[in-house]
């Protein structure tokens, strides 16, 4: 990899769009949903170039092989409950990286390098992984001159175990390419809260079923599952869209970045330039955020 000062994210002042990719497990958890919508009612922000559907391992239905293209069929079934199907491009993840160092080949790792070539290093590409962050390392590894056009945000919350280790679900799903991302000098801010992102049920029928279209779509989405009805349940992901839109709703702090070796321990005395690492969030600023945004924009962007 080219060896330069590894540049360290900075979230742009207000007013100011970001040309942004999301690669997200969308099948897997019900906080995809919430963090897709999220971005997409603030294109004053916001300026999805593309959603990729990315992998994802457990005892839910349809993980491992087939994991990606259930990620893929739900965000199709996503953007037509909001009629939004032909405003987004959507594109096919990797499966998990087979060795380290080697990139894992899909249409959607050479699309973030394509669209990340269109930009530069005044005007980058801001990638958010919400899975495993296999596209992300690949394309990194893949064609190390997108270094200095892209930023990286990587879904990483398991803020209890640091700074020793992770045990974070993303991580774990391929652990060659989270280990890529500190290690490559990738320009990157490591997400690791989000835990207490909860929102009752109550609020989400008040202010979202009562849009129609994706806000209803999400609401009853939470009916799928006793767990995903609990005032407790977090909406992790939506975190990070938050911090990109107001960063100061978040703590975050810049440090080292650490290594990481296979068994998810950090080693940070050996350590590759800097990040920025993301601690907490307001809780109540976040969601009334996602609520202000459907109230004022949805029908903006199209949405019926």
């Amino acid at each position: 990899m080219i060896q330069v000062d590894r540049i360290v994210p900075e979230v742009p002042p207000k007013g100011k769009q970001l040309r942004l990719i999301i690669d997200t497990d969308f099948a897997n958890e019900i906080d995809d949903l919430y963090a897709l919508a999220f971005a997409m009612v603030h294109p004053e922000r916001f300026k999805i170039e593309g959603i990729i559907a990315a992998n994802f391992n457990n005892e839910r239905h349809g993980a491992g092989p087939g994991s990606i293209d259930e990620s893929y069929n739900l965000i199709k079934r996503f953007l037509a409950a909001g009629e939004l199907e032909k405003q987004y491009i959507t594109k096919k993840g990797s499966a998990p990286m087979q060795y380290y160092g080697f990139p894992s080949e899909s249409e959607g790792v050479d699309y973030i390098i394509e669209r990340a070539k269109a930009g530069s290093a005044g005007d980058p590409l801001w990638v958010v992984g919400l899975g495993a962050s296999t596209d992300l390392a690949s394309a990194i590894i893949k064609d190390e001159n997108i270094l200095d056009k892209v930023r990286y945000v990587f879904h990483a919350r398991n803020d209890a175990n640091w700074p020793v280790r992770t045990k974070q679900f993303n991580v774990k799903g391929d652990i060659h390419a989270a280990r890529t991302l500190l290690k490559t000098w990738v320009p990157l801010v490591w997400f690791d809260t989000g835990t207490h992102l909860c929102c009752p049920m109550a609020l989400t029928e008040k202010y979202l079923a009562s849009t129609g279209g994706l806000g209803k779509f999400i609401h009853e989405y939470r009916f799928k599952d006793a767990a995903w009805q609990l005032n407790t349940k977090g909406f992790f992901d939506m975190g990070d869209f938050v911090y990109l839109l107001e960063s100061d709703t978040c703590t975050s702090e810049i440090i080292k970045a650490p290594t990481m070796d296979e068994y998810m321990f950090f080693n940070h005395e050996f350590t590759n330039g800097k990040m920025v690492r993301v601690s907490d969030i307001d809780n109540n600023r976040a969601w009334n955020l996602l609520f202000e945004g459907f109230s004022k924009n949805y029908s903006a962007i199209g949405g019926k």
